[in-house]
């Protein structure tokens, strides 16, 4: 009899567990549901194949095109020997083919692992967000299962459009895809730990769509993807690029290979760790003395932290390696901060003789002559100005009028 009693208790607390199960699940909808597949944890191990870092991540492109956080291929570029490869739904594990751009924007980065045929997210990188819109995670919540949460936007900050969402964010969940009630991606979450321990966000998706893009564009005519050097000038404008290679191939060739450093000072750089930067792009430098674009990348982040008389040794010695208008440009501007005008005029001269169209040096030339006292000089360059590029003409007018 006592028996059949607990049965009878046990029976309706089962069949409410099963409503509530039921419940739960019936808020994902089955559009959202099928994306699981398209969703891949991401492992990075050392060379005695111990695993040091894990994240999440989610296939872009079906040729084997993976989305996921910055800070997950900056541990991989930690050290040489680690490596790192993507988890897929049934437990197939891919390495890394090749990192096709390491410009963290918005903390995220592609990468291509070889395979085809993988389902793959709809991306919606132009989707108008809305606050209080219900929104759904899969990810990674423990590093051994992949999970399904619903929650909301809370609120979309800033210009860069930071979403605060509701869903608790891990480690291991940064990189996971936010999809909305239509099942599409509209934004990956990342994991920022100095936020506050109470506000979880993700990012859009704008910038993944563009080099996804441009990466089908380029694929399309057989030629090697740029690998952006994810350094900028005191404009903020793009200093320089490489050429796309893989890089970890090029690493495992030289133990200390200086492209290996030098990737490695592009990845801290746009993480704005400008310290571990400077340091990996000095190890470049010390492998390969004759590599101008490290010196430039070196000269750029010593800009950033104000240290003027280093970035001015590092344009010096990038400029003696290999004469370009644009690091000249760089060297000029860092001059006139410092107030050494007649030394930036001079600076500025040799971007103009190594290229006469370049209108930035024309315009950075005219104001050193104007800063310089230089005023019948400055009008020459306001000359130069009109026919190669009208608007910086009329500002440069308007500073000597």
């Amino acid at each position: 009899m006592r028996r059949s009693f607990l049965s009878i208790i046990h029976f309706p607390i089962m069949l409410l567990l099963i409503l509530v199960v039921s419940r739960v699940d019936a808020k994902v909808p089955d559009i959202v549901l099928k994306q699981k597949n398209t969703v891949v944890t991401i492992y990075v191990d050392d060379k005695n194949g111990k695993r040091i870092a894990s994240g999440s991540g989610f296939i872009v492109d079906q040729n084997g095109v993976i989305v996921t956080n910055c800070n997950i291929i900056v541990k991989w570029f930690e050290e040489v020997g680690n490596t790192l490869n993507a988890e897929i739904e049934g437990g197939v594990h891919f390495p890394i083919e090749d990192l096709i751009s390491s410009k963290c924007e918005n903390n995220l980065a592609l990468f291509k692992i070889e395979a085809t045929g993988l389902p793959a997210v709809k991306l919606a990188a132009y989707y108008k967000l809305m606050q209080g819109e219900s929104i759904f995670v899969i990810g990674n919540q423990s590093g051994f299962e992949t999970t399904i949460s619903d929650g909301s936007i809370r609120s979309i900050r800033g210009k860069d459009k930071l979403i605060q969402i509701s869903i608790p964010v891990t480690p291991e969940r940064s990189g996971s895809p936010v999809f909305n009630i239509k099942g599409e991606a509209i934004g990956a979450v990342t994991f920022l730990p100095k936020k506050g321990k109470d506000l979880n966000f993700a990012v859009p998706l704008k910038g993944i769509a563009k080099q996804l893009d441009r990466y089908r564009k380029l694929k399309k005519q057989s030629v090697k993807i740029d690998t952006p050097s994810s350094i900028y000038t005191p404009s903020t404008k793009p200093l320089t690029e490489t050429k796309h290679y893989n890089a970890k191939k090029e690493a495992e060739k030289d133990s200390d290979s200086a492209n290996a450093h030098f990737l490695r000072g592009c990845s801290y750089d746009e993480l704005k760790m400008y310290k571990e930067a400077i340091k990996a792009y000095q190890q470049s430098v010390k492998i390969k003395p004759d590599f101008a674009e490290a010196y430039v990348n070196l000269g750029a982040t010593y800009y950033k932290l104000g240290r003027y008389a280093n970035a001015i040794d590092a344009y010096k010695r990038a400029v003696q390696i290999k004469p370009s208008s644009s690091v000249y440009n760089k060297l000029g501007a860092i001059y006139i901060i410092k107030g050494k005008y007649s030394i930036a005029r001079d600076t500025f001269k040799k971007a103009t003789d190594i290229d006469p169209n370049d209108a930035v040096a024309h315009y950075n030339l005219g104001v050193a002559y104007f800063l310089n006292g230089e005023t019948n000089a400055t009008f020459r360059e306001y000359i130069i100005l009109k026919d190669l590029d009208k608007e910086r003409a009329k500002s440069l007018v308007d500073l000597i009028y």
